[in-house]
């Protein structure tokens, strides 16, 4: 009776794991960017106004428990600034550096068709981009982290057993921001206020499992 019950109970975790909608996948990503950026100053506040296009690579995915329409999304990857602006000049972004991004998202999942669904999520987006210049002879680099509340809206289609086709939409709104300065072993660490948003749009292909 017992080996007939572990027997079974196996059998049901394998069919749950077969039938589960997890995926993971590489996408092209394309993000518009604006906002702005209040530097202090003592008592005197400047603010910048900036827009930035971007292009990129990213590797996500979902991953369900079973059958259950709720898993954790995440994605890691980079971008490049293709266009910017600083107030209304264009900016020169031929030696802008990549930006590196890695996010968490609960997600909840609802079937269109048999063979589509539609992920909505929820969660955290962390970035950071470093750059090095020059400054009297010495290096200067500096290191912009930006932390920001994400929402995500993914479209699933299943191409073949295995195969699975993924777009998307990504908005990201920034929480938390700073800056951190280092030159000859020294480091200096400034909070930046950064409002506005981000719009992001996703396109790839996935394997599921």
């Amino acid at each position: 009776m017992k080996k007939t019950l572990l027997i079974l109970s196996i059998a049901l975790v394998a069919t749950s794991l077969s039938a589960s909608p997890s995926w993971i996948g590489i996408q092209s990503t394309g993000s518009y960017q604006q906002v702005t950026t209040t530097f202090t100053f003592g008592s005197w506040n400047i603010n910048e106004d900036h827009t930035a296009k971007l292009t990129g690579m990213n590797v996500a995915g979902t991953i369900y428990p079973g059958n259950a329409p709720v898993g954790i999304g995440f994605q890691i990857g980079s971008s490049k600034t293709v266009e910017a602006t600083r107030g209304s000049a264009d900016v020169d972004t031929s030696n802008y550096p990549l930006k590196g991004n890695g996010g968490v998202t609960a997600v909840y999942r609802t079937d269109l068709s048999k063979k589509s669904a539609l992920e909505l999520g929820g969660g955290l987006l962390f970035e950071r981009m470093t750059q090095t210049s020059e400054i009297g002879g010495s290096d200067l680099i500096t290191t912009l982290d930006i932390t920001s509340f994400l929402t995500t809206a993914d479209v699933v289609f299943s191409l073949g057993e295995y195969l699975t086709f993924v777009a998307g939409l990504g908005l990201s709104l920034p929480l938390n921001s700073k800056a951190t300065f280092t030159s000859g072993g020294i480091s200096y660490t400034k909070r930046i206020e950064v409002t506005g948003h981000t719009l992001n749009a996703k396109v790839g292909i996935a394997l599921g499992f």
